[in-house]
């Protein structure tokens, strides 16, 4: 059967049958007559009907291959007819192979051969596919009669499977070559068919997820979300677009998804088709967009607002010519709006001729691409002057030219600056060429990077040898490193550049310079480059030197000048303790005669003058040393000005001349200055004034001046100054007047006064007119004070002559006798239980016997000086409280100052004064004294029982007085009181004494006691 015949003609078939039935089925059957051979007969007339009427091909046959019976299929198949009954089917189709009769040989021997598809091909070359089955059927005795072969042609369902099967391959192709996930479930939800591109977002092959639902596919939040969609369409039968967050493990993203319900040809809903399109990138590339779109909308508005923001005028041409943009100022010059511009070209807008002339200047921009300026004067006439346009070609981003871009602007300004700026460069170079000096340009770097024919005419260096830093080669080697230090530094902090240094001449000498440059910077604040200029200062840097040496010659000489008078002072100054102490002594006798007292006191009044020349000149070597420093302290301004007011009032009194006291009343109560140096000075003005005044009088004045300072004033009548001696009153040693008062005084005291003066940050002035008189006066800012110390002040309570009390131990220490002695003498007759020690050790070794209350000890001394024993007082535990005054003849105030470092209580000069030695001593050991009178009295307040105080007016005017320091108000006020009842006498001489001895606050508590009782 693998070629099968051409089909005989169906219709021949049937009309052969008839004759044709007797012989094939009877005889196949047998010739039985009876009544089972009847039924028989029946039966096989059923077969022969059910085989020709089969819907497929069927034939039967005998053992020997002869046709018993076939269907009208067959027949219609292979082009028979019935006359095939009973013929061999080998000779029916003589060409069958080999193949085909074995296989019915083998099927006559009982097997079963069949095909559901087996090709045959045809005569005509095509290719018919069938469906065939060959079994053997059996007698009734059981053996095998012959074969049934059964065919069947499936080539239209063969070519339906393979169209089929096409659509499927051709669906396959489609859902794979689709971009989109796509999925298909049925009703249940399970996954019918989807592509590769979803099978790979579930991370599986697809056969593992067909016919899986999502709940096994994905987490159950997701699934339920999905599957609750579906549930959606299903229902509604609506397709539905929608956008989903999709994730999984490795990836998250936006999805845009289509569910459509699936439909058969009825319509019937079958389930659902998906479509899902990744559409992260989209929505990233769509928000890209809008941010591009916005970003170009800013940069449209910011184009706008530089369009409009510059002075400039600016419009944009198509290449055709016509206008595309202009800002306001282009169409303001123009007389029109910017609207009017847009889309027109130049002969719509300006005259022909000035249209050609644009158009001609436009075309050959856009034929070279390359941009031009040039200035062109114009005017719309409001507005005239010079223009400098700039065109250039309009390109996009590829470089194809879009049209023209052109910018106008008023230079002018700038012509005219530039025309100044030439006029300017011209006078500057022709200063520089007139001057003597090095001028001098270097780039930001600091590095010449231009020729500087003045530096190389000077130093003969080649452009090419300074250029960059190679004119630092021409700087002193040992003033290279520094120069270059501070030039870097200049550089750095784009700050003023000045050195001095030597730069080696042409000739090869070196010379020294003085350099400055300054930066020039552009408009951002960058440098644009440094001016310099070099200005031979050699003739003034020898004189420097020269004058360095010179004066450090003098200074050599003035500190020996300074050595040698310290040390004069000292060895004067040592036996003039001896003197001035025993003068004391001797002061304070009760043996000697009227006549021999008068003696003591001039030896006394001598040696005290000796001390004031001595110190005088000490002071003015210390002030030409610049030793001096000012010690300030805080103190009581008016009783401060009382005293030096009534010592120099009795001078004048003694001279029978007028002496006139003026405080203003806004001066303070209290002041922080150097007392001792402003008193110093006071009293030397005010004594020069007595001194030279024989008629009339003195004013000493105290007011405020300009910028809050304190003026001090002394305005005498005396002889006057020459004008031509004014400044000479000043020089030390200088004496101006008649010859006789020339004689009294060293004629340092207004040099002194000056340099004190000078320290306190002023000037003494000076106006004077011979006859008339003369006026001194500086001004100096002393700030207030809010607590200050009352100025210490001498008693005047009389002689002292005991102590209160018990008897304090007295340790003395100084390697002279007679400055021990002097003490002794002065303390043992008042009641001080004294010790002496000539040395440190010894004076340490009687600090630990005697443990005394308080040590008076010199400074210089052999073994153990003074300072080394204080110090070794103040670490001892046991007696590291005592009392120390330090006492010495040295003047220096470091001296004084390092006393009362290392551990001293207090400074003691020498020769020593007994009322400063008294008082230092009452300070710190609190005592009370006892005077000749044989009354008592405390540095806190004499015992007031029996006084009557005056009534309350009078003590508020005491009280006021005493506030100003108006001591000389304070005394007048006590005789007035006097005078009212003899029963505030008492009170009268009390507030008497105690304003001559400038007790201020004593005064106070004494009126303030009275006060608080009424």
């Amino acid at each position: 059967m693998s070629e099968m015949p051409e089909r005989a003609n169906p219709q021949e078939a049937v009309e052969q049958k008839e004759e044709q039935s007797s012989g094939g089925v009877s005889e196949w059957m047998g010739a039985n007559t009876d009544k089972g051979e009847m039924d028989l007969h029946e039966s096989k007339a059923y077969l022969q009907q059910a085989i020709e009427y089969a819907p497929v091909a069927i034939a039967m046959f005998d053992r020997e291959m002869r046709y018993l019976a076939v269907s009208s299929k067959w027949l219609s198949e292979y082009n028979l007819t019935d006359e095939v009954i009973g013929r061999s089917h080998y000779e029916v189709f003589p060409d069958i192979p080999p193949k085909w009769k074995q296989m019915h040989q083998r099927c006559l021997a009982g097997a079963i051969e069949q095909r559901d598809e087996d090709p045959f091909p045809r005569a005509d070359g095509s290719v018919e596919w069938v469906r065939w089955s060959i079994r053997p059927w059996h007698q009734a005795s059981g053996e095998i009669g012959g074969i049934i072969l059964f065919s069947e042609n499936i080539t239209q369902r063969k070519k339906a499977e393979e169209a089929l099967r096409e659509n499927n391959l051709l669906l396959r192709s489609i859902l794979e070559s689709i971009p989109e996930s796509i999925v298909v479930k049925d009703c249940q939800g399970r996954h019918v068919a989807l592509n590769t591109n979803l099978a790979n977002f579930f991370g599986k092959p697809i056969e593992e997820i067909i016919g899986k639902d999502d709940t096994e596919l994905l987490p159950p939040d997701v699934a339920c979300k999905i599957m609750a969609k579906d549930r959606q369409i299903l229902t509604t039968g609506i397709s539905e677009t929608y956008e989903e967050e999709v994730s999984n493990e490795d990836y998250r993203g936006t999805f845009l998804t289509t569910k459509a319900p699936w439909r058969d040809t009825h319509g019937n809903i079958l389930g659902i088709i998906a479509t899902t399109r990744n559409i992260t990138e989209q929505q990233a590339a769509l928000r890209e967009r809008k941010q591009a779109e916005a970003a170009l909308r800013e940069n449209n508005l910011l184009l706008r607002s530089i369009l409009e923001s510059t002075p400039d005028l600016i419009v944009v041409k198509d290449c055709e010519g016509h206008y595309v943009a202009l800002n306001s100022n282009a169409a303001k010059f123009i007389g029109k709006s910017v609207e009017d511009f847009i889309n027109k070209d130049d002969f719509e807008m300006f005259p022909a001729d000035v249209a050609r002339e644009m158009i001609t200047k436009d075309s050959q921009i856009l034929a070279t691409g390359i941009t031009e300026s040039y200035e062109e004067y114009l005017s719309n006439g409001n507005e005239s002057g010079i223009f400098l346009t700039t065109k250039g070609p309009w390109r996009d981003a590829e470089g194809n030219n879009l049209g023209i871009i052109a910018t106008t602007r008023n230079i002018t300004e700038r012509k005219q600056a530039e025309i100044a700026l030439q006029y300017s460069e011209g006078r500057f170079r022709s200063l520089i060429e007139a001057t003597t000096n090095i001028v001098w340009v270097a780039n930001a770097e600091g590095e010449f990077v231009t020729e500087q024919i003045q530096w190389s005419t000077f130093t003969g260096q080649s452009f090419e040898e300074s250029r960059g830093f190679g004119w630092l080669n021409q700087i002193h080697p040992e003033d290279r490193a520094y120069t270059l230090d501070v030039w870097s530094k200049a550089l750095n902090n784009q700050a003023l550049y000045e050195i001095e240094y030597r730069v080696r001449r042409e000739n090869g000498e070196y010379c020294y310079m003085n350099a400055r440059a300054v930066p020039i910077f552009y408009d951002d604040g960058n440098i644009r480059e440094w001016i310099g200029i070099n200005t031979d200062i050699t003739e003034r840097k020898q004189a420097e030197i020269a004058l360095a040496q010179a004066k450090e010659a003098a200074e050599a000489a003035s500190y020996a000048k300074s050595e040698f008078l310290a040390n004069m002072s000292h060895e004067l100054r040592t036996p003039l303790n001896g003197i001035l102490g025993y003068a004391q002594v001797l002061q304070r006798s009760k043996h000697l005669h009227e006549e021999e007292r008068s003696r003591i006191d001039i030896i006394y009044q001598c040696g005290s003058h000796l001390l004031t020349l001595i110190n005088d000149i000490l002071d003015l070597s210390k002030i030409e040393a610049q030793k001096v420093e000012l010690m300030v302290t805080d103190f009581h301004f008016p009783a401060f000005l009382q005293g030096v007011a009534e010592m120099c009032r009795i001078r004048a009194e003694l001279k029978n001349i007028q002496f006139y006291y003026q405080l203003a009343s806004e001066v303070p109560i209290g002041i922080r200055a150097d007392e001792k140096r402003l008193r110093q000075v006071l009293i030397n003005l005010l004594s020069n004034a007595i001194k030279f005044t024989d008629a009339g009088g003195v004013n000493f004045t105290i007011s405020y001046a300009a910028e809050g300072k304190i003026r001090f004033e002394v305005r005498d009548t005396g002889m006057g100054i020459p004008q031509g001696k004014l400044q000479a009153i000043f020089l030390p040693f200088e004496q101006v007047g008649d010859s006789r008062r020339q004689t009294e005084g060293t004629g340092l005291g207004l040099a002194i006064s000056q340099k004190i003066v000078e320290l306190m940050g002023s000037t003494i002035q000076v106006q004077s007119e011979l006859g008339i008189g003369s006026i001194f006066w500086f001004d100096v800012n002393l700030p207030t004070a809010d607590e200050w110390v009352k100025t210490s002040q001498a008693d005047d309570y009389g002689q002292i002559i005991g102590i209160k009390g018990c008897r304090p131990k007295v340790l003395i220490v100084d390697d002279k006798w007679e400055n021990r002695s002097v003490i002794d003498n002065l303390l043992s007759p008042i009641g001080f239980d004294v010790t002496e020690a000539s040395d440190g050790v010894e004076g340490w070794q009687k600090v630990s016997e005697i443990q005394p209350d308080i040590v008076i000890t010199d400074i210089l001394m052999p073994e153990l000086d003074g300072f080394a024993l204080i110090k070794r007082i103040r670490s001892s535990e046991a007696v590291k409280n005592i009392a120390i005054i330090v006492s010495s003849a040295s003047v220096f105030e470091t001296d004084q100052h390092r006393s009362l470092e290392v551990g001293g209580d207090d400074f003691l000069s020498k020769p020593v004064e007994a009322v400063v030695l008294f008082q230092k001593l009452r300070k710190l050991l609190h005592l009370e004294w006892m005077y000749e009178e044989q009354k008592t009295v405390s540095h806190l307040g004499r015992d007031n029982a029996g006084l009557v105080a005056p009534p309350t007016p009078e003590l508020e005017i005491l009280y006021n007085l005493v506030r100003k320091g108006n001591f000389k108000g304070i005394i007048k006020q006590a005789a007035l009181l006097e005078q009212m009842d003899e029963q505030y006498i008492p009170f009268a001489k009390k507030l008497h004494k105690l304003a001559k001895g400038f007790q201020d606050q004593e005064i106070l508590a004494l009126i303030q006691s009275y006060q608080s009782a009424l």
